[in-house]
């Protein structure tokens, strides 16, 4: 098992081949993170969209540490952790080459009622939303679909902006959780 942190280094990169790369990078107080093809690297298929540090409740998980773990079955994950306003965050990001798919589960730890809770993430023109809540899109030749895991998370895409969220944010203090699968054909 391979393992590595970073922090304000080089950005952490893990190659998905054709489920395409997840890079880490870091900006002001914490990481944000896309994935690109290795043959259009600087077109984002899903880009976070990061709040600053003043905002108590982020558009998405405000990641200050991370770590990238590899797996003997081929899994490579990168863990992330971070704190903002009265919530601690934390993310896991799977590559399964087996399923064909990048899972990525979110949680977040309050003792209040939070305001809101979310993952945000740009996305190129002209995508869609279907019925049954999946995004998709396309790069190039790649075709890309994105979807909340259900029951427990929602996906909304308004322009070019797609959300994840809970389906039911934990009241009072709690923890929440939520999660969206990405695929790429």
């Amino acid at each position: 098992m391979a393992n590595q942190s970073n922090r304000e280094g080089e950005p952490l990169q893990i190659d998905g081949g054709s489920l395409g790369n997840l890079v880490f990078e870091w900006a002001n107080d914490r990481y944000h993170h896309f994935w690109s093809f290795s043959d259009a690297p600087t077109t984002p298929i899903l880009a976070s969209v990061e709040s600053n540090s003043s905002s108590v409740w982020p558009t998405s998980p405000p990641l200050q540490q991370i770590h990238q773990q590899n797996f003997v079955d081929g899994r490579q994950i990168v863990f992330g952790v971070g704190m903002s306003g009265r919530g601690h965050w934390s993310a896991s990001f799977t590559l399964i080459p087996d399923l064909k798919c990048w899972i990525v589960e979110l949680a977040c730890r309050s003792p209040i009622q939070p305001e809101r809770l979310l993952s945000t993430y740009q996305v190129a023109e002209g995508w869609n939303q279907s019925a049954s809540g999946a995004i998709s899109g396309a790069i190039g030749n790649h075709a890309i679909h994105v979807e909340a895991i259900s029951p427990s998370s929602i996906a909304e895409l308004v322009d070019t902006e797609a959300t994840f969220a809970p389906k039911h944010p934990a009241s009072g203090a709690a923890t929440s959780q939520w999660a969206f699968r990405l695929r790429a054909n």
